[in-house]
């Protein structure tokens, strides 16, 4: 039977691969592939290709889905293989016996002489069947072809990276969201994140971005007690283009970012009383240690 070519091919995994397996190996081509830091002319498909796998295999409700497609996969080419016809075909050179002689192999001699006839029926039994189950497998499995028309080759011997494509509110000076008014008009909170889910009532994370979590016990404190302003922030690490939490605290508050690993991070975060777009300071995380990022205080509405 053929390979066939899944969303764990093009994350270099096997199907058996963690969740902690998956977000490790969407980081690793993530920092490869992305425009930014590559200079590979194919990297933004590579990371789209990636990116598509990542969204499906750190979903569990899609990711059984995909499996169960690639089982499928495998039981339409297995049914496929025991459906062809085996054909049995005698010595082409030998001489039928006399039917006045006795031979005690005579009807063996017959049934190599008959056996082209029953070849060419178990052929047209055997195109039947295939044929059968075909046009089943294509009414029954119409969302298939739609996930397999999405996998993409296997991208010069290493798999594509995932890839997130990061939204970043606009500046003051430019804008494309309707809800966020350039500097010529007053300014409009927007009341929902960009990618259209609503703030929650209190601090947390939103819903529709990925929680990368690391192998660690470090945490960050998100204090916004400070501020001004309630903020839509999203963590990064440093010299990685993804952001791996996408949160949103309420002002005079803070939060609490856990599981992390240890590493240098920073908050990008937009000031959603104002329209100010900020950067935090870095901080540096020591394995099963906290720290605290302080968010600046913002501009007045009415500056």
């Amino acid at each position: 039977m053929q390979p066939i070519h899944t969303h764990y091919d093009n994350l270099q995994l096997t199907q058996s691969a963690t969740d902690a397996e998956i977000r490790q190996a969407y980081r690793r081509l993530s920092k490869k592939y992305h425009p930014d830091l590559s200079d590979d002319p194919d990297a933004h498909r590579i990371m789209q290709i990636v990116n598509r796998a990542y969204e499906i295999l750190s979903n569990p409700q899609s990711r059984a889905e995909h499996d169960r497609w690639i089982a499928l996969q495998y039981l339409q080419q297995k049914q496929v293989y025991h459906a062809q016809p085996i054909a049995y075909y005698g010595d082409e050179n030998r001489e039928p016996t006399p039917k006045t002689q006795s031979n005690p192999h005579q009807n063996y001699t017959y049934a190599y002489t008959t056996q082209p006839q029953r070849s060419y029926k178990r052929v047209l039994h055997g195109l039947l069947l295939i044929s059968l189950v075909l046009f089943g497998l294509i009414l029954w499995q119409g969302w298939g072809w739609l996930e397999r028309s999405q996998l993409l080759p296997i991208i010069t011997g290493t798999p594509p990276e995932p890839q997130v494509i990061v939204y970043e509110y606009p500046t003051e000076t430019v804008s494309s969201d309707p809800q966020i008014a350039p500097t010529n008009e007053p300014y409009t909170r927007p009341k929902t994140a960009p990618n259209g889910k609503p703030f929650p009532e209190v601090s947390g994370y939103i819903d529709g971005y990925p929680v990368m979590e690391g192998m660690g016990n470090a945490k960050l404190v998100i204090e916004n007690i400070r501020n001004s302003s309630d903020v839509f922030a999203q963590l990064y690490e440093k010299n990685t283009p993804q952001p791996i939490r996408t949160f949103f605290v309420v002002e005079r508050e803070e939060m609490i970012l856990s599981h992390l690993d240890a590493g240098e991070y920073f908050v990008r975060y937009y000031q959603l009383d104002n329209g100010e777009y900020l950067n935090s300071e870095s901080v540096t995380l020591v394995r099963n240690q906290s720290a605290t990022i302080y968010l600046q205080r913002g501009k007045s509405p009415n500056e």
